[in-house]
């Protein structure tokens, strides 16, 4: 069973706003799913980007709780932007060493997701092919 020795600091720095520390704990090939964008972000350095982007974006990334079976692990966050309160509810599978190997991410209510969709997709340049380039 893989470890959970990334996933709780994980949590703890992108509750911190830590983007850099945040980064560490997730794999070479990780892959992201969002609610805000269809296409997924593949690579460290695009999943790094959106992330850095959603933390400038919101006001608070609150972790709750999670449960494990096996690699998959589901974290229930709080986010909060502006008026907004969003219960989020990631997805994430956990490779061999503990690092993240891919993020589905599941937000309510949403008019708050489109609230931060309106103000993060121009962050990010508009159109999910062109957002930050997606390593191969």
């Amino acid at each position: 069973m893989p470890s959970e020795d990334h996933l709780t600091p994980f949590l703890e720095a992108m509750h911190e706003g830590d983007i850099a520390r945040a980064r560490e704990h997730l794999s070479e090939t990780v892959e992201l799913n969002s609610p805000i964008l269809p296409t997924p972000f593949k690579g460290r350095a695009s999943v790094s980007a959106v992330l850095s982007e959603l933390l400038s974006t919101i006001d608070a990334f609150e972790p709750r709780m999670m449960m494990r079976d096996g690699a998959d692990v589901i974290a229930v966050l709080t986010i909060r932007f502006e008026e907004h309160v969003i219960d989020a509810f990631d997805h994430v599978r956990l490779g061999e060493d503990g690092r993240i190997e891919t993020m589905t991410i599941a937000w309510r209510p949403l008019p708050a997701v489109v609230a931060v969709q309106q103000r993060l997709v121009p962050k990010l340049g508009g159109k999910a092919m062109r957002l930050v380039p997606i390593e191969q």
